[in-house]
């Protein structure tokens, strides 16, 4: 069995965040698919949640084959997966410290209060990280070269999250929640209370990304997640 896997990635970021986690999937034979959300790659358009949605439901509708896909969102891609995940090809999530929200439920009340120093507003209406907090909240407990990696690599963000008539997947699908403990964007205590409401609750011993440091963690997950 080899169930594929979606990578939906967090809010700033793209898909190149998951780069040190798909060579391990390809050389254990894991079909993988990570697309761009356009809230992100298109901030200036002001793409909101459900475009993010819409272009995963898209990714989800072209997957070969017909088993089902586990799809893994990583921070704010936990509410794009929350909806997109009722679509019939995917059969789990995995909530990799993300946002885990019920219907109407404020996502900034998960989020460090450290973020709003963090990030400023751009003329087009999109938010970007300030300098120096994006190592701070992202990349606390990964090196200086891993750190200028990825914030090189930084984009501006529509960062609306307003959620009405959730779908809820992680109430219909089995789910795992991944506590990354020494987070400092998502604090691990808000992290534990939306994990509550899934089956199943990981903790590793990392920051924020742990798809950038260890990518070994991420990608053993998934793989056996793929073929179990």
């Amino acid at each position: 069995m080899n169930r594929p896997i979606v990578l939906v990635h967090g809010a700033f970021h793209g898909s190149w965040c998951w780069d040190r986690v798909t060579p391990h999937l390809d050389a254990a034979g894991v079909t993988w698919v990570a697309p761009d959300l356009p809230s992100c790659a298109e901030a200036a358009t002001g793409a909101l949640l459900k475009d993010d949605v819409a272009a995963v439901r898209e990714v989800l509708d072209s997957l070969p084959g017909d088993e089902h896909a586990v799809m893994l969102g990583h921070s704010r891609g936990g509410a794009v997966i929350t909806e997109a995940g009722v679509h019939d090809r995917v059969g789990s999530l995995v909530y990799l410290t993300a946002l885990l929200v019920d219907d109407g439920e404020d996502a900034t009340e998960h989020v460090s209060q450290d973020l709003s120093k963090a990030v400023r507003a751009n003329d087009d209406g999109s938010i970007s990280v300030n300098p120096g907090w994006d190592a701070a909240l992202f990349y606390n407990d990964c090196t200086g070269d891993d750190v200028a990696w990825a914030t090189n690599q930084l984009r501006s963000q529509n960062l609306a999250l307003e959620v009405v008539n959730s779908e809820r997947a992680w109430s219909l699908k089995p789910s795992i929640y991944v506590v990354c403990s020494r987070d400092k964007a998502i604090p691990p205590t808000s992290q534990r209370a939306m994990a509550s409401r899934v089956q199943t609750t990981l903790e590793w011993d990392t920051g924020h990304s742990p798809f950038l440091n260890r990518p070994d963690l991420v990608a053993a997950l998934l793989i056996g997640l793929s073929k179990g």
